[in-house]
């Protein structure tokens, strides 16, 4: 055992985070930890690792422990052997992808039986985040990792922590077996609502007609004398207290009933369907001969790429290759590119221009929607924004839900070509799944530059890949 937690409670102001009764680590544990943006991942981490300290409870550590941190600037000085295999080569630490790569090399330098790794995959391009990956697969003692990566999961973790609703369950398996066992979950939650429903359905009938049975015995049948119907009511008062005692015990199973609450759902939308005008060009937009130097360094040498009408196209290269740049050349109507006259553009940029930080999330989402309201509340309800969410003005908004907002806008803005950079950065791992579905179902055109291998599995229907300012089609 390298770590026991027990009893463990965190409130923020009059919130409470989570309660956590047990948790352990051994030796050569490799586990997830998932949970949505705020659930408190996090903050765990930092419990366990000392760096915080809880409300309640206590946590005993039988080891050293490393951490890369999602402040990845902070750490110490890195073994020249990791930051070597990090190909950082003692270079100096300019960009987000490089502090996260001398953070990584930092604690792995440090060679602790338990690495507590949060977010590492951060600013990472995924040439990094496959070499990570060797790494933490190759790590000699416990591992918690917290990533959105849901492939880095599964081919790290045998284990997963998920928080939700102030509590963690611990799942032995891989993320993909954990999935597939909450759906599960789900699915048997549903049937026994609906037998629960069912049989309250049932009672509810049958209490009803003993309940009239009972009324009619107090009446007399029509063309009954009196002197029949005096005769009748000893017989009727055997009857109504047998009727009244089925009425009874009716409802006592109603009472006894294990009551069974409806499993919450997200609201069912579907892309298809949505006001989506179609592109009648083969072709929606194309790059041809395109050549973009900064200073004396080619960025993009002689550059060609064509996005076909209906296809799902995607982006991918090393940071600095220069994916960005083609999207902007794009967006700028550069010389060397075409765009479709059929083609609405629905742009989703990194610094996240075009939404209004003094409306509310809902209002930036219906500005421009053409889709009803209730089809834009129930797409921004699957890139998990609470009811709450949706009153907040963006002003006030985490960078994860800034990200949510634009993607929602874009998706109900009947935009029959969307181009999108980076689209799942800061996203929790059920706003990827979410996401992930819409997109699939998106009966329009799509350009994405991403570094989730999953999602481009799942969705791509061509891949370029950028290199040494070359692009090839893989």
């Amino acid at each position: 055992m390298l770590l026991r937690a027990d009893n463990l409670e965190k409130e923020y102001g009059i919130c409470q985070l989570f309660k956590i009764e047990r948790l352990v680590i051994e030796d050569g544990a490799r586990i997830g930890l998932i949970g949505r943006n705020g659930a408190g991942k996090s903050t765990l981490l930092g419990i366990l690792s000392g760096s915080i300290k809880p409300d309640e409870g206590s946590v005993k550590r039988y080891c050293d422990i490393a951490c890369i941190r999602q402040d990845s600037a902070t750490q110490s000085k890195a073994d020249e052997q990791y930051i070597s295999r990090m190909d950082l080569k003692g270079s100096a630490l300019k960009s987000g992808g490089e502090q996260m790569r001398y953070a990584i090399a930092s604690a792995f330098s440090i060679g602790a039986p338990l690495l507590f790794a949060d977010e590492p995959t951060t600013n990472l391009d995924m040439d990094g985040i496959m070499k990570l990956e060797k790494m933490l697969c190759g790590y000699r003692g416990a591992v918690v990792l917290v990533s959105h990566d849901r492939q880095l999961l599964d081919n790290v973790c045998n284990e997963i922590w998920e928080i939700e609703n102030g509590s963690i369950r611990v799942f032995k398996g891989s993320y993909s077996q954990w999935v597939c066992q909450k759906e599960q979950e789900r699915n048997y939650q549903k049937f026994e609502y609906e037998q629960y429903r069912k049989e309250v359905q049932r009672l509810n009938k049958a209490a009803a007609a003993a309940e009239a049975e009972g009324k009619n015995m107090k009446k007399p049948p029509r063309r009954m004398g009196s002197s029949e119907w005096m005769l009748y009511k000893g017989i009727a008062s055997d009857q109504q207290k047998s009727v009244s005692n089925r009425g009874r015990a009716i409802k006592s199973r109603m009472s006894h009933l294990e009551k069974k609450e409806k499993p919450s759902e997200l609201p069912n939308v579907s892309m298809t369907g949505m006001h989506i005008k179609k592109i009648k060009a083969k072709c929606t937009a194309r790059i041809t001969d395109m050549t973009v130097k900064y200073g004396n360094k080619a960025v993009l040498e002689h550059a060609e790429l064509s996005v076909m009408t209906g296809k799902k196209t995607f982006i991918t290269g090393e940071n600095g290759a220069g994916k960005s740049t083609l999207l902007n050349a794009l967006m700028q109507k550069r010389p060397e590119t075409y765009i479709t006259e059929d083609a609405k553009i629905g742009y989703f940029s990194q610094n996240l221009a075009g939404l209004q930080d003094n409306k509310s999330v809902l209002e930036n989402v219906l500005y421009e929607a053409v889709e009803a309201e209730h089809i834009c509340r129930a797409v921004l309800a699957n890139l998990y924004m609470s009811k709450e969410d949706l009153n907040k003005d963006v002003k006030v908004l985490s960078g994860g839900e800034r990200v949510k907002t634009a993607l929602a806008k874009l998706l109900v803005s009947g935009s029959n070509f969307l181009i999108l950079d980076e689209p799942t950065n800061h996203c929790d791992i059920y706003t990827m799944e979410g996401l992930e579905k819409m997109l699939s179902e998106y009966e329009g055109t799509l350009l994405a530059v991403s570094h989730d291998r999953r999602l481009v599995h799942r969705l791509a229907d061509v891949v370029y890949e950028i290199k040494n300012g070359i692009i090839y089609k893989k």
